[in-house]
């Protein structure tokens, strides 16, 4: 029989020893909450984030031929790619767009890829094929009729559908009543303290400086009727010069000399365009814009600068400059063969627009006539894009149209009526066929990436750009 002495050294010993367990134990589970909670982490942060290795992914390793596994491997290397982008500003400070007319879908399918025999490594994607989000905008106008290309271009900058009659919009803006001019994308991206400007390769008057900055379908005086010149109505040139939007624009270049000056000067690499129209009252506006920023600058210090030759643009150091105009043809730019290449504007462009504090809408439009070189006009368009800084707190949106807006019926598409009269066209040439094909009225891309490109996906209303680039642009701030 133990001893009470015994029985106390057993007693100690035991509770000893429980202490010990319960420590262990404690710190057994200290342990598991703490990897339990570092794993929860880790999980939130690769979800949201977006930072999770794909390569982790069983596909059938073990199953596919060494040939397919190639290409797997390949595809598994451009999803952890995308999965590694980093997350930028909730918001664009900047918003960049590339609208490019003259080129639809079938045109981007035809000329993405090189015709490289028995080599499909040699296939290269144009830059906009990278972009994180695509979306189509509906070809109304092959609906509506009569369709109107301005229109088009009121629906794509304005927000405002082309079924819409609009009263008072057959003739022209009235400069002293401005309460019932809209609001384009560039004038809201003004009222949102952005820096903005257009460069385009086509007129300046055109139907997409009308959409920006104007409301009329006059590009000068010659065609006006007298009686709305009488009434004090003003055409698209002038719009420009005297209009809110047009006189805050800061970069403004492209062609349509012939419509903001009575008397150009005319050389044989850069004719009159007697299509097109031709300012007859005796205006000199680029002469009026040059003594606008002048005034301007006695109240506030500003630097400007208009320019009508290529080397006058290369030469500019653009990156002083507040304001800057440049028209470098008569005409649209390809009746000039002098004049500077759109990659030139661009960039000089940005140059202006770009502050450390203040962000910039830039809008470029490049236009493809019928006989141009497709392929080698969308190549010089990727090298352009190619060329620009990369910058995550811009969105940029690239927009595909051909351009083709005929008069249509209202119970049938022009791209129904083609097909149901396909089986007539195959009597027809090859040739004949494919022009047919072309030209049928296809839907706009638009491809988008930056901050917000997410907006733009499916099948949408070619309002639905006004609208989304509005959403953006009042909410840019908070980037």
């Amino acid at each position: 029989m133990p001893t009470p002495h015994r029985t106390k050294e057993i007693c100690r010993a035991v509770r000893l020893k429980s202490t010990q367990v319960f420590i262990v134990a404690g710190t057994i589970l200290i342990t598991v909450l703490v990897t339990l909670v570092c794993i929860g982490l880790t999980t939130r942060y690769e979800v949201e984030n977006e930072v999770a290795n794909v390569a982790d992914v069983d596909y059938w390793k073990d199953r596919v031929s060494a040939v397919q596994k190639v290409w797997y491997d390949k595809g598994i290397a451009e999803l952890n790619e995308a999965l590694r982008k980093p997350r930028g500003p909730l918001f664009p400070k900047n918003v960049l767009i590339f609208m490019v007319q003259g080129v639809g879908g079938g045109d981007l399918a035809a000329y993405r890829f090189p015709v490289i025999s028995g080599n499909s490594q040699g296939n290269t994607n144009f830059l906009w094929d990278t972009f994180s989000h695509v979306a189509r905008l509906k070809n109304s106008c092959s609906q509506q009729s009569p369709c109107q290309v301005g229109s088009v271009s009121r629906a794509l900058w304005s927000g405002i559908p082309l079924d819409v009659s609009l009263g008072g919009e057959s003739d022209c803006w009235i400069a002293d009543n401005q309460t019932d001019n809209f609001l384009s994308v560039v004038r809201q991206a003004q009222l949102a303290g952005l820096r903005t400007g257009f460069v385009t390769d086509q007129r300046i008057t055109g139907t997409t400086g009308a959409a920006l900055y104007g409301n009329s379908k006059y590009e000068c005086d010659e065609r006006m009727p007298v009686g709305s010149i009488q009434m004090g109505c003003q055409d698209i040139a002038r719009q420009l010069i005297s209009g809110e939007t047009g006189k805050s624009l800061n970069v403004i270049m492209g062609g349509g000399r012939q419509m903001l000056n009575s008397l150009v000067p005319k050389t044989k690499w850069d004719l009159v365009d007697e299509l097109l129209c031709e300012s007859g009252d005796g205006r000199n506006l680029l002469k009026e814009w040059r003594s606008q920023k002048l005034r301007h600058s006695k109240i506030e210090p500003i630097k400007f600068e208009v320019v009508q030759r290529t080397d006058e643009l290369e030469s500019l150091n653009a990156t002083s400059f507040d304001y800057l105009m440049g028209v470098f043809a008569n005409g649209d730019l390809s009746g000039n063969p002098r004049a500077p290449s759109l990659t030139l504007m661009v960039e000089k462009s940005l140059k202006v627009l770009k502050r450390n504090k203040q962000g910039y809408f830039l809008l470029v439009e490049h236009f493809i006539k019928s006989g141009m070189d497709k392929r080698m006009q969308l190549e010089l368009l990727n090298e352009t894009l190619s060329n620009l800084q990369s910058e995550e707190d811009t969105l940029t949106l690239v927009l595909v149209t051909n351009a083709i807006y005929p008069k249509p019926s209202l119970d049938v598409s022009e791209e129904t009526e083609t097909i149901s009269h396909l089986s007539e066209f195959f009597g027809e040439d090859e040739i004949e066929i494919q022009r047919r094909l072309y030209q049928m009225p296809t839907d706009s891309l638009v491809f988008a990436k930056g901050p917000k490109s997410s907006l733009f996906y499916g099948v949408q209303k070619e309002t639905f750009l006004a609208h989304s680039l509005a959403y953006v642009l009042s909410r840019s701030k908070d980037g």
